[in-house]
């Protein structure tokens, strides 16, 4: 072992070096740190007030939102369900679909509209509406709404507008054309104009509310209340965290971290017990992987029960079984993971293409996303569904796998698939594996992996303290496209000070005139690490800057040493 590489074999680059005087410049205008200032330039941050205070009236306006497609056309539809008093809503089973069915059933509950709900099993169903489904609800509702989904399924809005009901869609998947008659607000929509093509389905609906509610359809509506669901759903469904995903997350953390949050994520909060503060973090890694677990697992009503319930007790037993539902999760996901490491199945230098039919269906999106983090590379992950073949895709970027996989589908090499520019699924029958495979291996021909990260700024050790995380706090939250900063120190010597697991280490670093941190390094072979330690006295150290949770001291998670 040498340190030519570091530790974790990558490359390490600045983001961007700024200029000196630019820096001071920003300082002294916006009275922030120089620290933050280089942060915020290294970022590009044009609206420098606007951009820290995240405020919702900044970015958000009746004007904007009037240039969603199609959301006129929500006026009647609305006052038809007022009067009518049911409507039948078809919801997709993640976070972002049941914060979207919660937030609609609490605000129709006021107007006395009867909602029947429908949720497919994730097992058996698969995603998206489907005829069965769609029939079922038509049985007692003339008002159907398609929620984080449907609008490439034109077979089943055919079957709706054939029965003389209506259909409104609120989704923001890839889409194309779709039946006539049908509403459509889906920023992706050719035909749209709003430039809000980050947001999530549950940021939709908020809009949609705010939309009726200016406009008088929806009175008695207080959507602000709802800003945690739509922080949950935004950091959950992976969308960048632009200006007005940046506000409604910030927003919605306050709410988050009030007396009056929703009941259900107050008893998630309190089974995973979380002690401090909620921040993304915990949307993105503890309570959104419980929310998922329920659909995962087949228990598709689950998450929605639990955001929906209007009482704290019953919402108390709901998160007691998400729970138990997360952990079985866990288990089968580390299950397929080390069979997979085992190196069992098929792997290409250019994807990662798994399959195997004893797979859970539940867990096959997970997988992919971890292959995809760990090498990488693009992944797909696949498994038997009665007589086909049932997948899931997640990329770093570049190449838009949700339009691959609509393109695949037009080429008759797929039945369907579609979603986002990361993150896809796709159905295939059996004898299509290999044209699958073969498809995808030539679209990714041609495209480069290179194994590198970035950092953002060169720190001493001294400014690791209290006033850096208050400078980090005004830059959250963070997510894609606005990520928790990396920085570097260098000439630091690192001396081991306990393991935890067998996986993790508490690190003393130290820097030439003895200012010392501590260092956190998580899920990292120790004798790997004693051994490239061993090689000289002092490293170049990248890092994240964090609150100790046990402490509350000011501590470092290391990313890797070089």
């Amino acid at each position: 072992m040498t340190t030519k590489n570091s530790f974790l074999e990558t490359t390490w680059k600045q983001t961007l070096q700024n200029n000196n005087s630019d820096v001071f410049d920003l300082a002294q205008k916006n009275n922030v740190s120089i620290t933050l200032a280089e942060l915020l330039l290294s970022r590009k941050v044009d609206s420098i007030k606007s951009f820290l205070s995240s405020k919702l009236k900044d970015n958000l306006s009746l004007s904007k939102i009037e240039k969603l497609s199609n959301i006129d056309k929500s006026k009647i539809f609305f006052e038809q369900i007022k009067e009518s008093k049911k409507v039948g809503i078809f919801s997709d089973y993640d976070v972002d679909g049941a914060c979207s069915a919660a937030i609609l059933k609490n605000i129709l509950i006021h107007y006395d509209v009867e909602v029947e709900l429908y949720i497919p099993n994730r097992l058996s169903e698969g995603y998206g509406p489907n005829p069965l489904a769609v029939k079922k609800l038509l049985e007692n509702n003339s008002h159907i709404i398609f929620l984080d989904c449907g609008s490439n399924n034109i077979e089943e809005q055919k079957l709706i507008k054939d029965k003389n009901a209506h259909l409104l869609i609120i989704d923001h998947h890839e889409c194309r054309d779709i039946e006539e008659g049908i509403v459509l607000i889906n920023p992706k929509y050719a035909r749209d104009q709003s430039v809000l093509n980050d947001l999530c389905t549950t940021s939709l609906v908020f809009l949609l509310v705010f939309y009726l509610t200016k406009k008088e359809i929806l009175t008695n509506s207080d959507v602000l209340q709802y800003l945690d669901l739509v922080a949950l759903a935004t950091i959950c469904d992976l969308v960048p965290l632009n200006a007005i995903n940046r506000s409604f997350v910030k927003q919605g953390l306050k709410v988050l971290n009030s007396e009056t949050k929703n009941k259900g994520l107050t008893t998630l909060i309190n089974e995973a017990k979380i002690k401090q503060e909620i921040s993304e973090y915990h949307l993105g890694y503890v309570l959104g992987p419980r929310i998922n677990a329920g659909g995962r697992m087949g228990e598709s009503y689950l998450s929605f029960n639990l955001l929906s319930s209007p009482n704290i007790h019953i919402a108390a037993q709901y998160s007691s079984v998400i729970n138990g539902k997360n952990q079985e999760r866990q288990k089968i996901q580390t299950s397929i993971i080390n069979t997979i490491n085992s190196g069992v199945d098929d792997n290409q230098n250019l994807i990662n293409f798994f399959y195997d039919p004893t797979w859970h269906i539940g867990v096959l999106g997970i997988i992919a996303g971890r292959l995809m983090r760990s090498n990488k590379r693009p992944s797909f992950v696949m498994t038997d569904s009665e007589n086909f073949i049932v997948g899931s895709g997640r990329s770093l970027g570049g190449l838009n796998i949700g339009t691959l996989m609509m393109e695949a589908a037009d080429k008759g090499i797929i039945i369907k698939g579609g979603g986002h520019t990361k993150a896809c699924g796709f159905t295939l029958e059996k004898k299509s594996w290999e044209p699958f495979k073969l498809f995808l291996l030539d679209k990714f021909t041609g495209s480069t992996i290179i194994q590198e990260n970035f950092y953002e700024l060169l720190l001493d050790l001294t400014l690791i303290n209290n006033n850096l995380l208050n400078d980090l706090d005004l830059l959250s939250p963070f997510g894609q496209n606005n990520p928790e900063p990396i920085f570097k120190s260098e000439n630091v010597k690192i001396e081991i000070v306990n393991v935890f697991k067998d996986k993790h280490m508490k690190c003393k670093l130290s820097d030439q005139l003895g200012n010392s941190v501590i260092g956190m390094m998580f899920d990292s072979n120790v004798e790997s690490f004693k051994s490239y330690i061993s090689l000289k006295n002092e490293f170049d150290c990248y890092y994240k800057v964090k609150r100790d949770t046990y402490s509350s001291q000011v501590i470092v998670h290391i990313e890797d040493i070089h």
